[in-house]
């Protein structure tokens, strides 16, 4: 068992840097016909790991998943093949983020760190086959299964057994997923996503908060080559969540799919499929022992003086980020108000209306009147710029910025902003923790 790790705050995932987390992962296509009935079907079965990047910024923690074992069968209501490994699988992986989760100061270096956040999944090695794309798919699901466990612990409506939101990050959503072969895409849009705090449970010997989530109606179209499909896609997960550390611990899926097969000629060919996957963590992988932090809030006058000369500098960035996104085309500006909005959990109109309340309630802490008591919610938002501030340095040299003296211009920007939100969240914890030491909290620039 690894060292304890000081308590997590509310919202926020423990991973531990010396565990390398372990999970199982299965797939199963059912392939329907239009009455229901399943004529063929395809398995897979696979282990993999995540692995912490190096360094991150705080609260965003880059992982790499590897696959160990992938194998795979086929088979029909009469016959069935036996399991055969892809051993061309074994070893490669993809790269995604953690959000909303500390893994330890050594691994907070701060923007433009040894490890840039990105979000890969593909694997140009692997030479263009149906088998990739699955491989490709369940990869999709992995990280839709970590990402949906960090909106279920960060909502505040799902805090309590029976209570109800709307995954407001998620809803809405859309991605380009590609395949193996480069004239292949598929284009996935999720509708209005719900949960529900169904209770609590155990799994692999840890108790566990269990979550349900549904979304119907999606869109789901795909194009390869002359040949398009125009669907629909509505899934039901379950989910659960280590209630001491935060991380996921199962989550199962079952996705119905109905679409229309179009042909270079213009026929149609209806298609209908049934998705059942699951992940699990490996039942011999034992977090280290956690637990929430109080939520008791200080009135440290310095603290909240810094506090808030931190977020007056916030609320500029917010201005500058609204005038800057006005510059870009119009295609453009929705794809990123779109990642502004899954990351940070609002738009940008919402986040300035936030930090306006945090900077209100902390003027008033420090004039010493009550006002500083949501800080749980506070942090998420800023968390959040913090995540997309780092997805930003990284995305703003590839697509958005055209020459050099921009591009050095914007990021030298975005890191004096993760600079600021990185000092401001120090604040908050130390307000929201006062008993933490002080000299974590360090001084202001």
């Amino acid at each position: 068992m690894t060292a304890t790790l000081e308590p997590r705050l509310q919202g926020r995932r423990v991973i531990d840097p010396a565990v390398r987390r372990r999970f199982h992962a299965s797939m199963r296509n059912d392939f329907l016909t239009p009455r229901g009935t399943p004529y063929k079907w395809h398995e897979m079965t696979a282990t993999l790991h995540r692995t912490i990047l190096g360094g991150g910024v705080p609260t965003v923690v880059p992982v790499r998943y590897e696959w160990e074992r992938v194998s795979a069968r086929t088979g029909d209501p009469k016959t069935a093949t036996e399991p055969r490994e892809w051993t061309f699988a074994r070893g490669q992986g993809f790269t995604s983020m953690l959000l909303h989760a500390d893994a330890g100061p050594e691994h907070a270096v701060g923007p433009g760190g040894d490890s840039p956040v990105t979000l890969d999944v593909s694997y140009p090695a692997l030479p263009k086959s149906p088998a990739v794309d699955l491989l490709l798919m369940l990869s999709w699901d992995v990280v839709t299964f970590e990402m949906m466990c960090t909106h279920l612990i960060t909502t505040a409506g799902l805090r309590e057994v029976g209570g109800r939101a709307e995954l407001e990050r998620i809803s809405g959503s859309w991605a380009e997923l590609q395949f193996s072969d480069p004239g292949a895409t598929a284009v996935f849009r999720n509708a209005h996503i719900s949960a529900e705090h169904l209770g609590t449970g155990r799994f692999a010997g840890r108790e566990s908060s269990v979550y349900q989530t549904r979304c119907l109606d999606c869109v789901l179209d795909v194009k390869s080559g002359p040949v398009r499909q125009r669907g629909r896609s509505s899934y039901w997960v379950t989910l659960q969540v280590d209630t001491l550390t935060g991380d996921l611990l199962c989550a199962e899926m079952t996705e119905m799919i109905v679409a229309t097969l179009i042909g270079p000629d213009g026929g149609k060919v209806p298609v209908q499929k049934r998705r059942t996957v699951r992940m699990w963590a490996d039942e011999g992988d034992e977090p280290a022992p956690v637990s929430i932090a109080a939520a008791a809030v200080s009135a440290d006058p310095a603290l909240l003086a810094e506090a808030v000369t931190l977020t007056e500098r916030v609320a500029d960035y917010l201005t500058w980020q609204i005038r800057s996104l006005g510059h870009l085309p119009a295609g453009m500006a929705d794809l990123a108000l779109m990642g502004f909005r899954s990351v940070v959990g609002t738009d940008l109109a919402g986040a300035g209306e936030q930090v306006g309340n945090l900077l209100a309630a902390l003027r008033a802490g420090a004039a010493g009147e009550p006002g500083a008591a949501a800080l749980p919610e506070y942090r998420r938002l800023l968390e959040g710029l913090l995540a997309f501030g780092q997805i930003a340095v990284d995305g703003q040299t590839r697509l958005l910025v055209p020459d050099e003296a921009s591009r050095v211009a914007t990021r030298d920007r975005l890191g004096s902003v993760g600079d600021d939100l990185t000092a401001l969240l120090a604040r908050l914890e130390q307000l929201e923790r006062p008993d933490r030491p002080g000299s974590d909290c360090e001084a202001m620039p």
